[in-house]
């Protein structure tokens, strides 16, 4: 299910942050994958797709990880 939501938010930044999704398609293509991790705060230097609580905490749930690690 979180695959689902993952893909959905990706689908709907699609035209609105190009230069992320240019670096996530590089990063895939050299052999990172999607992984889910626990849910942690956003680091606000490290550019990422964030998911807003209900009491306006920004959580990250999945990172790209280089497979093989």
């Amino acid at each position: 299910m979180n695959k689902i939501i993952f893909a959905a938010i990706v689908f709907l930044l699609g035209g609105c942050n190009a230069a992320y999704i240019e670096a996530v398609n590089k990063q895939v293509s050299d052999g990172f994958r999607w992984v889910e991790i626990p849910c942690r705060p956003v680091k606000p230097d490290i550019p990422a797709i964030t998911l807003n609580t209900p009491n306006g905490k920004q959580l990250v749930c999945n990172v790209l990880q280089k497979q093989g690690l």
